[in-house]
């Protein structure tokens, strides 16, 4: 072999071997781009429907379908102006209308939720004035209140820090001083970073402790501990909660949109949720922080 030819190879080696590291280092480190095979696990977990498929008691993949996949909460339609199907963070998502939202005339397993947790992805902008429904299980007795709800807030032009308000309820015979519970991201802890875009957002209460949580995007809601005990107004732990007459369900939307009787008319803040909705599932236990944070991490990949 001659010199020129063997200087030749060598050049052609690393200009070759150049190349390659220069494609590694400019490559997209996408945290869903596996190798062939099983992608790796998350948690244990390859796909977000492992994670406690015992208590996911409904579930809304809203993949052009307003239907439970689960089964039991029934009787979906859409109602009011616009609504519709668009592209989701997973396959489809509901696309709200400037007034749609979705009735259920049965509530089914979401009626009998003593513990929970609920985990939806919303996409959404500031919106100006009221408090945007987000999902109510609607108590049917001409109560103001549902059982169980959150909504949004609205936020000012330079406010891009969310306000997420949660109500649940125990409702027993004899009655239970302080029987409504309200969980809400007053000050700093508002939510950052939580419009115009797919965000992550989920909620826990657990019976057995009497304790509330909430994550966004991954992330743990700063309650203090006594903020996140919840106990009767006599200092007793609430326990398990109890739902009254909780017979409809309504996706985007608060009790009050179905109309009289039994349900109060309208006030003026009541607005229907009008962003993008995916993923919607409801849990009859409290799921742990690495699950919720599991769920995130797999739903964020599509899997």
């Amino acid at each position: 072999m001659t010199t020129q030819y063997k200087n030749s190879s060598r050049l052609a080696s690393v200009a070759l071997g150049l190349m390659v590291l220069a494609t590694a280092c400019t490559k997209a480190e996408l945290e869903d781009d596996f190798p062939k095979g099983d992608p790796p696990p998350i948690g244990n977990y390859t796909n977000s429907n492992e994670i406690a498929p015992a208590d996911l008691v409904a579930y809304w993949p809203l993949d052009g379908s307003y239907a439970d996949s689960k089964g039991g909460v029934t009787g979906g339609t859409l109602t009011g102006r616009g609504g519709g199907f668009t592209a989701g963070k997973k396959g489809q998502a509901y696309q709200a209308g400037d007034s749609s939202f979705i009735a259920f005339a049965n509530a089914g397993p979401l009626a009998s939720l003593t513990s929970y947790t609920v985990s939806m992805w919303i996409n959404t902008e500031k919106h100006p004035d009221g408090a945007q429904g987000v999902f109510t299980v609607a108590k049917q007795d001409g109560s103001f209140w549902g059982n169980f709800f959150m909504l949004i807030e609205s936020a000012g032009a330079s406010e891009n820090r969310m306000l997420v308000k949660v109500h649940f309820e125990k409702n027993v015979t004899p009655a239970v001083p302080n029987a409504e519970h309200w969980m809400e991201t007053t000050g700093d802890k508002r939510i950052n970073d939580m419009y115009s875009g797919w965000r992550h957002i989920a909620y826990t209460y657990d019976e057995a402790t009497s304790t509330f949580a909430m994550y966004a995007n991954g992330n743990k809601v700063g309650f203090t501990d006594a903020e996140s005990k919840r106990t009767a107004s006599t200092g007793v732990p609430l326990g398990a909660l109890a739902f009254k007459n909780a017979t409809r369900f309504i996706l985007g939307g608060y009790q009050n949109h179905l109309g009289n009787p039994p349900f109060n008319g309208l006030e003026s803040w009541m607005k229907t949720y009008t962003g993008k909705l995916d993923e919607f599932r409801v849990y009859k236990k409290a799921l742990s922080g690495s699950e919720l944070i599991s769920l995130f991490q797999l739903e964020k990949q599509g899997r």
